[in-house]
């Protein structure tokens, strides 16, 4: 049992430490020394980078991220790629764990990358405690916090995904077999490593190297640091399953994270927003996705709470929106024919569009049909030339997302609503020109979840982890992946699934 357990969870790591080293001069290039490797200063260095790297591909990769925005209904397809078909049908049907289906993709991507990314990270963090030095001023520091960065992203993923998972780290003794442990555990070992990050750049000066990972502000040990208390925040409140696990959520902890933040007291606000380089190796495929008009659209659902003249669900009938929230809009020309929605959407800034047509096939089911498209992110997405997206900043936590856990926090702990009400008008009177909210509890927590569906749409694919903890997911609905059943076949467990 042990040996199938550390094959299964070491045989992705291997190979992207092997990737990472691809520059080594080998006898055999598909067989490279990764003992060697890790005796290397330099090797050691890029293996710390890629990890980040890999860590945020996997991150924004359509598989989950897509299947869960459409069932999360805030997004809407009804094509079979990514497991968006089928796991959008309603009734809700449980997720079809089977290694030879055509879903399992689905589960088997996020855990095999991200295994891969922490198997990296764990690497670099390994050779730096076993005494090797990087070269250059404040080198290990660098490459201990680039790692540890990806180590704690990496199992903030599985934490959020799956129920349960392997938690290795580069302090596992790996002479006995790792357990499986819930993903309550999973996420106090996230914070953990977290936590590490948010204290090895605490009140340091030194600055990443621009490709650890390239972001719109400087990527100086302070901006880690600030990002790192978000994420560390993001992990604990949308790990929530339920409503309950909600409530009983440590939110003085959400809050004391969130409030040193990329928002927060005191501080300019910044956004976690990731340059691409061209699609090369910086991207997002949420984002290139989930703002292509002839792949996904906007689930009604989610239009509904914008522009409450609009049915929940598409029954065949397109219904141009009656909103006072203007981050909705509508084209003025009819959106058909060669070379749309491109000529439609000229002059069009708002973030939501009615574009009057729908995608797909209606016989697999109207209902995840729409005729609304997201564009805000549309500059960096795939309805673009890729060349065209160079240098261009792609969300992934944007200064929204923080200043709305700060302010859902301070209503879980009975602190200022009027700060908390000040912090959601950011966005929904600036952006949205609606109509202020005041320092009232349930009117607060509901502007803040529909300031998280509008604004966060597109952006790190949150949506079913944030309809999960809120009770807003349709019946039926997983809450949760399974571990892949490829892997439960290696390990010779029992195969099992979530929904329906």
């Amino acid at each position: 049992m042990k040996t199938r357990i550390l094959r299964s969870i070491l045989a992705p790591a291997a190979m992207l430490s092997v990737a990472a080293c691809a520059e080594l001069e080998v006898a055999n290039p598909n067989n490279p020394d990764i003992a060697r490797a890790l005796a290397s200063p330099g090797d050691v260095a890029k293996i710390g980078k890629s990890s980040v790297n890999s860590w945020f591909l996997t991150s924004t990769h359509q598989e989950p991220y897509m299947m869960l925005q459409v069932t999360a209904d805030a997004g809407t397809a009804n094509f079979g790629n990514f497991g968006m078909r089928f796991n959008n049908l309603e009734p809700r049907i449980a997720y079809n764990n089977n290694s030879a289906g055509g879903d399992a993709n689905a589960t088997v991507q996020p855990w095999d990358a991200n295994y891969g990314a922490l198997g990296a990270a764990n690497d670099a963090l390994k050779a730096l405690a076993a005494g090797i030095t990087i070269p250059g001023a404040d080198g290990n520091a660098k490459t201990q916090s680039a790692a540890l960065f990806a180590q704690a992203g990496a199992l903030t993923n599985l934490a959020l995904l799956f129920d349960k998972a392997f938690v290795i780290t580069e302090r596992t003794n790996l002479t006995t077999a790792p357990a499986l442990i819930p993903y309550t555990q999973v996420r106090d070992s996230a914070l953990k490593s977290w936590d590490a990050v948010i204290a090895l750049t605490a009140g340091r000066t030194w600055t990443w190297d621009a490709d650890v990972l390239p972001l719109s502000v400087p990527q100086t040990a302070a901006n880690i640091n600030r990002i790192a208390n978000t994420m560390a925040a993001r992990t604990l409140m949308l790990s929530a399953r339920t409503g309950a696990e909600n409530t009983a959520t440590n939110w003085q902890r959400v809050l004391s994270y969130a409030d040193k933040g990329i928002t927060g007291t005191g501080l300019t606000d910044i956004d976690f927003n990731v340059i691409n380089d061209g699609d090369n190796v910086w991207y997002s495929q949420i984002v290139n996705y989930g703002n292509l008009d002839s792949w996904t659209r906007v689930d009604q659902r989610l239009v509904n709470r914008m522009a409450p003249n609009v049915p929940v669900k598409y029954n065949g009938t397109n219904v141009a929106p009656v909103s006072t929230d203007r981050r909705m809009g509508a084209v003025t020309v009819p959106c058909t024919g060669a070379g749309q929605p491109a000529a439609c959407l000229t002059g069009i800034t708002t973030d939501f569009v009615y574009l009057g047509t729908v995608i797909g096939d209606p016989a697999r089911g109207i209902f995840m049909q729409s005729p609304y498209y997201h564009r805000r992110w549309r500059d960096v997405s795939f309805a673009v030339a890729g060349s065209t997206k160079a240098g261009k900043a792609m969300p992934y936590v944007i200064a929204a997302e923080n200043d709305l856990m700060i302010a859902e926090a301070l209503v879980r702990t009975n602190g200022d609503l009027n700060r908390a009400a000040s912090l959601v008008n950011k966005t929904r009177v600036t952006r949205g020109g609606l109509t202020p909210v005041g320092a009232n509890a349930a009117e607060l927590l509901d502007a803040i979840s529909y300031e998280r569906d509008v604004e966060l749409l597109n952006t790190n694919g949150l949506s079913l982890f944030d309809n999960r903890r809120l009770e807003q997911l349709q019946t039926g609905t997983f809450r949760q992946l399974p571990i892949p059943a490829k892997e439960l076949e290696t390990l010779r467990l029992p195969i099992y699934t979530f929904g329906g």
